[in-house]
């Protein structure tokens, strides 16, 4: 035959014994004992129990970034909704730089946002008087929610984010 190809022949006996007695048999000591697969069960265990440990923690973070995120929008939508007011005809109620107060931007409930019901917010307004007139009037609106934990949601505990402006009169 050509050179480079492999003969094979017959094995006798006694090298099948030898390659039998270089391989591990049932029972024998060779191979891992029941406290090694313990052992190795218990360091799986222990980072299967980490990772998901991360994993809560990652997903209760995303959560409330989340919310703060939704609740600075809604806090600045308010502040454009009162700019507006400022901005329009003084004549109509509630309506125009005169017109800007508290009672006109009454303190919204959890539920009574649309499309935001876990959230709630307020307005304060305060006047700056300049030679006996209103010229300025310093805005805040201040957005409450309930953070999200681990077994749901905090019903003990708000979070707030509070945005402010400073609207001056046109005249």
């Amino acid at each position: 035959m050509a050179s480079g190809l492999l003969h094979l022949k017959w094995e006798t006996p006694r090298t099948l014994r030898k390659l039998v007695k270089g391989m591990r048999v049932a029972g024998s000591r060779a191979g891992f004992k029941v406290a090694e697969y313990l052992a190795a069960v218990f360091v799986i265990s222990l980072g299967l129990v980490a990772v998901g440990a991360g994993f809560a923690t990652a997903i209760q973070g995303v959560e409330t970034s989340r919310q703060h995120i939704t609740a600075t929008f809604l806090a600045g939508q308010r502040l454009e909704q009162i700019r507006a007011t400022a901005l329009s005809n003084s004549l109509v109620p509630c309506v125009g730089f005169a017109n800007i107060t508290g009672a006109c931007f009454a303190a919204q409930a959890y539920g009574s946002i649309p499309n935001a019901p876990g959230y709630r917010s307020t307005v304060t307004v305060t006047d700056y008087v300049v030679k006996g007139a209103v010229a300025r009037k310093w805005v805040d609106v201040e957005v409450f929610y309930q953070p999200v934990v681990g077994w749901g949601v905090q019903l003990s505990a708000e979070r707030s984010v509070r945005l402010s402006t400073l609207i001056a009169s046109r005249t």
